[in-house]
């Protein structure tokens, strides 16, 4: 069901700007954390060559573009969540200040784990419609 209630939304939007955050502040280690613990996990980047199918190979890609990537800050828009029992979707829309169109359409999956939204899934692509 989709969430409407911003009282909700704010606990997705949450997750949302820490992960964002560990980004800008290039932490490997918080960002860790906000996976699934079983390590189990496929991230779909938008870039070439950074595509994962589990949690270790996905942190060693993150972090070498921490080293040597050029990070900026992203806007986003038209953020959705749709939750049932024990997952969640979360859909945003990002955009590059240098290069805002097309938009990066990111769709993120949460499992709740111990009382704590965690990331099992994130799917990033380009809108080819814009």
């Amino acid at each position: 069901m989709r969430i409407n209630d911003p009282n909700e939304l704010k606990i997705f939007k949450s997750i949302i700007d820490e992960y964002s955050n560990c980004f800008y502040e290039r932490d490997i280690k918080r960002l860790k954390k906000l996976y699934v613990s079983d390590g189990d996990i496929i991230y779909f980047d938008n870039h070439a060559d950074c595509d994962s199918i589990d949690l270790e190979d996905h942190i060693k890609k993150v972090g070498d573009f921490f080293r040597a990537g050029n990070i900026e800050e992203l806007t986003s828009e038209d953020f959705v969540v749709f939750q049932h029992g024990q997952g969640a979707c979360m859909l945003i829309k990002y955009r590059y200040p240098s290069h805002p169109t097309p938009c990066v359409r990111t769709t993120y999956y949460l499992e709740l784990h111990d009382d704590q939204w965690k990331i099992r899934h994130i799917h990033c692509s380009f809108d080819p419609n814009e």
